[in-house]
């Protein structure tokens, strides 16, 4: 487990990094992606923040806030409704608008419903959309921008669940059939874990991690309905005495967004610097692979017996192929 101490050790050397760090944070009115945005303004200089999701109440709320962390920063809330692709490329060509660089891309939007497939106008599944298509689509808009950060830190971090892969229906991978809230969980999470290797490989300059936050006290159940709020009360007491509490998380995260112990495949040493042997084992077990799936510890989280099933079977280029044909066919590239 890397130590509270030493995450709160790295996340104060971000001072010594260049000043005007541009971050985008994708969900974060609430949760993690609150807490984590925070911490970022909180450890940066004059950094330019944008962050997006669905509430202006919260916007508006985060913005003062962040002011009052450091009137310097710069922060610009969008209001975006995310389970559509088309809303997703209208956040990019904003930001891509003003800014020439960007530094890190941090994901943590999520819908919590007991439905089962709940199509959108584009023909994807919320659930899918929220937690797999649009992530990956954010990435694929912005990575001429963070490519374009190297040497300097150049990141994406998508929060959801290493360590849960399970075996996927590569006929099925957008689940149109047989659709269940356990195989559409399995599919965002395993599929994340092969489009970053995928994209690592690709953006040997840009680091890519995938995280697992585990129990952590959001507050997030408050805003669904009756059911889930129940199912969340009933968990966290079961769970308490395991659960991180918001701001922990958020300082956790930032050092996943920012170490060192993170980078991207070309071996550039962006983020906050770590001794040597620090580095982190990537997803494929190879060290500064550059891309990771860590636990909320810190450390490697990854279903291993299931993902070298999935190799041995091509799944990053039958899931990249995949992905990509969708949003041709859906965005037109």
């Amino acid at each position: 487990m890397v130590a509270l101490e030493t995450v709160r050790a790295s996340n104060a050397k971000l001072k010594n990094l260049p000043p005007g760090l541009v971050a985008v944070f994708v969900g974060a009115t609430s949760g993690i992606g609150e807490s984590t945005v925070k911490q970022f303004c909180r450890h940066t200089i004059k950094p330019r923040l944008y962050f997006i999701g669905r509430s202006q109440d919260a916007g508006d709320r985060i913005i003062s806030e962040l002011k009052t962390i450091q009137p310097a920063a710069e922060t610009t809330f969008i209001r975006k409704d995310l389970t559509l692709l088309k809303n997703v490329d209208e956040v990019c060509n904003e930001i891509k608008a003003k800014e020439k660089k960007l530094n890190l891309l941090f994901m943590s939007q999520g819908t919590m419903s007991l439905k089962g497939r709940d199509e959108t106008s584009e023909g994807l599944d919320k659930k899918l959309t929220t937690n797999y298509y649009s992530r990956m689509r954010f990435t694929q808009q912005l990575l001429p921008l963070l490519n374009s950060a190297s040497p300097h830190v150049s990141r994406v971090v998508s929060v959801l669940a290493p360590g849960e892969e399970a075996a996927l229906d590569f006929d099925n991978l957008d689940l149109k059939r047989d659709f269940s809230l356990q195989k559409a969980a399995a599919h965002a999470i395993t599929m994340t874990d092969f489009t970053f290797e995928e994209m690592a490989t690709k953006n040997p300059s840009v680091s890519f991690v995938h995280t697992y936050p585990g129990m952590v006290k959001t507050g997030f159940a408050k805003e669904q309905g009756f059911a889930i709020r129940t199912a969340s009360l009933l968990a966290y007491r079961v769970l308490s005495r395991w659960a991180v509490g918001i701001e922990e998380s958020g300082e956790r995260h930032l050092f996943a967004a920012t170490s060192a112990a993170f980078p991207p495949k070309d071996g550039e040493k962006g983020g906050v610097e770590v001794d040597e042997g620090k580095v982190k084992n990537g997803s494929a077990g190879e060290t500064g692979s550059g891309a990771y799936l860590i636990g909320s510890d810190g450390e490697v989280r990854a279903n291993e017996k299931v993902l070298k099933e999935l190799r041995n079977k091509d799944a990053g280029a039958k899931i990249w192929a995949h992905t990509m044909k969708m949003f041709e066919n859906l965005r037109g590239a």
